[in-house]
């Protein structure tokens, strides 16, 4: 994340944990990163895998355009959630679901390591 901010890529946080806690979550984990948008569950608002978490954060991120979006979970829920706000996903395989599952789901992209989550969204490098 640190990388991705020194690069200038707006990064956001989209969860369905109560909105306090997700806030409480990432000032503790990620206290150096500055997010754009951070949204857990909110009163009146539908949760993921609806796309209106989505669009919130492209909102607050100044990025309206799907094609500069981009959408990295852990779960059938984060892959549902990007495809109905129409955006490209990645499967990232340390997190919440087994490998195996995310891949009987066809994501566009899988990253098994940060590393190799660089090379996806840097080309290679």
């Amino acid at each position: 994340l640190e990388m991705l901010q020194a690069r200038g890529v707006s990064l956001a946080v989209a969860s369905n944990k109560y909105q306090a806690a997700t806030e409480a979550l990432v000032r503790k984990y990620f206290p150096t990163i500055k997010f754009a948008a951070v949204f857990g569950q909110r009163d009146g608002v539908p949760v993921k895998p609806d796309a209106t978490i989505v669009r919130d954060i492209q909102r607050a991120a100044g990025c309206p355009d799907n094609a500069d979006a981009l959408y990295i979970g852990d779960s059938l829920v984060d892959l549902n959630t990007a495809g109905n706000a129409g955006v490209e996903f990645v499967a990232v395989t340390w997190g919440f679901c087994p490998r195996e599952q995310l891949v009987e789901n066809n994501p566009a992209y899988i990253a098994d390591s940060a590393e190799q989550l660089k090379a996806l969204l840097f080309d290679g490098e």
